[in-house]
């Protein structure tokens, strides 16, 4: 049951950031690009990317290599 919960979790989480990876891309797609370029919207999605990556990475190697006692991550 707890490997459900994490999946469950995870695809949810991934869900959300795709969501709203592709409403940033579409409000720069359908917006003029001079909004875009104001709101920096073109990079913004790609420094979303970039740093959700990184923390994603740390985050497994903090978990493999310093697992603590209370946590149970199946997937590991």
């Amino acid at each position: 049951m707890m490997l459900f919960r994490d999946i469950v979790v995870w695809a949810v989480q991934a869900l959300l950031f795709c969501l709203g990876i592709g409403m940033a891309g579409l409000g720069a797609h359908l917006a003029s690009p001079l909004i875009a370029g104001i709101l920096g919207i073109d990079g913004l999605i790609a420094a979303a990317v970039i740093f959700f990556a990184v923390v994603a990475a740390l985050g497994w190697i903090g978990n493999r290599f310093w697992p603590a006692g209370w946590m149970h991550n199946p997937l590991l």
